[in-house]
């Protein structure tokens, strides 16, 4: 490999001596801001949770102070925004119907070009339409009109239903049930117990002495009082 040709400077002077072009590099000037690119940490990392591989900080989050959307008060009495879900059906789509029927959203559930009635239907021109029909829905384009319209056809624009959202049907207040009567006892029933209680009354013997009670051994209850023994 040939060599590379040495530089001659001619010194003629002490002031004129200056180092090897590329022996000298410029000292990197770090913290001087983030504009440098080597600002801030002054290229030397962070500690501690900069340190960890793995999630960041979830979004939201202030550093453990409480964050804005919690300082800010609630609103409330707030209707969510509804927006309307169009379904757009070609002309040429429509000719699966029978001639001279009439074609509304229930009969696009029927014949599988819509999937829910409620949803708003747009009836686009593309295709060409060779069946009379008179058709339902909530939006036809020109082109769509006209081709209806030419075939012997009819249309007609009908309104969504107003939606409400964020307010439930209220439920039906609860009835109480009034408590059932207590069922009336026959004579009889009543005065039997009442007679056999006076026949018991009556059978007993007037000043006899009661018994102790004896426990599940057999023998007196102790501390009950027994009767004096005859002599």
């Amino acid at each position: 490999m040939a060599k590379a040709k040495e530089q001659v400077v001619e010194i003629k002077d002490l002031g004129d001596i200056q180092p090897t072009p590329g022996a000298r590099r410029l000292r990197k000037r770090v913290g001087r801001g983030r504009g440098s690119g080597h600002g801030k940490t002054s290229t030397r990392g962070h500690n501690g949770q900069g340190q960890r591989s793995g999630e960041a900080k979830r979004f939201g989050f202030e550093g453990g102070q409480t964050p804005l959307f919690r300082r800010l008060p609630k609103i409330h009495n707030f209707d969510e925004v509804v927006t309307r879900h169009w379904v757009e059906v070609n002309v040429g789509a429509l000719n699966s119907a029978k001639s001279g029927s009439e074609v509304s959203p229930q009969t696009l559930v029927e014949l599988g070009l819509m999937r829910k009635v409620s949803d708003s239907v747009r009836i686009l021109g593309n295709g060409e339409l060779k069946v009379s029909l008179k058709v339902k829905a909530h939006h036809f384009s020109k082109g769509a009109q006209a081709k209806i319209e030419a075939a012997g056809g009819s249309i007609e624009v009908i309104q969504p239903e107003p939606r409400k959202p964020g307010k439930k049907a209220p439920k039906p207040p609860k009835v109480k049930q009034a408590p059932k009567p207590p069922e009336p006892k026959a004579e009889g029933e009543e005065e039997a117990p009442k007679k056999a209680k006076k026949e018991k009354k009556a059978d007993a013997p007037q000043g006899a002495a009661k018994q102790p009670k004896a426990d599940a051994k057999g023998g007196a209850k102790p501390g009950a009082k027994q009767p004096p023994k005859k002599k």
